[in-house]
């Protein structure tokens, strides 16, 4: 289950912004490409976990290889 840890602001038509209250959402329940935004951003956790990125995927690097 994600876990938004803030308020997500997003446009999911590129025109009207649309805000997503932090919170325990059910599997599904929020939009992919904002699970993805929040993922960018650091604001999320899956499964309870301290985990802030999907499960699978990595964490963005800098080009110097660090974890941003």
């Amino acid at each position: 289950m994600p876990e938004l840890l803030r308020e997500l602001k997003w446009s999911p038509d590129g025109c009207i912004v649309e805000s997503i209250p932090a919170g325990v959402y059910s599997d599904g329940e929020l939009p992919a490409r904002a699970e993805e935004i929040a993922a960018e951003l650091g604001i999320i956790q899956f499964g309870g976990s301290d985990d802030h990125f999907p499960a699978g995927s990595e964490p963005a690097k800098t080009k110097r290889g660090k974890t941003q």
